[in-house]
């Protein structure tokens, strides 16, 4: 008959093993979300800069648009 005090041992090891690995998991995916968050904020500073320069590109097409109307009506 196996000690009442190995059965414990055995399932405070098992415990132990269950345990490191769930914070390896946790760890992981804290790895990946810090990944993905940066992947994000790059592709959030690409769609910025993308909309800044079309917003500077229509806001030249208005201002020659503008600029040719006045010049057409004090003509």
């Amino acid at each position: 008959m196996i000690p009442c005090y190995s059965v414990e041992l055995v399932k405070l090891e098992s415990f132990k093993m269950e345990y490191a690995n769930a914070r390896l998991e946790c760890n992981a995916a804290d790895e990946r979300a810090n990944i993905l968050a940066s992947e994000v904020i790059g592709l959030e500073e690409k769609a910025s800069e993308h909309l800044w320069l079309n917003l500077m590109v229509h806001q030249s097409h208005l201002i020659h648009s503008l600029s040719s109307l006045l010049l057409n009506k004090c003509s």
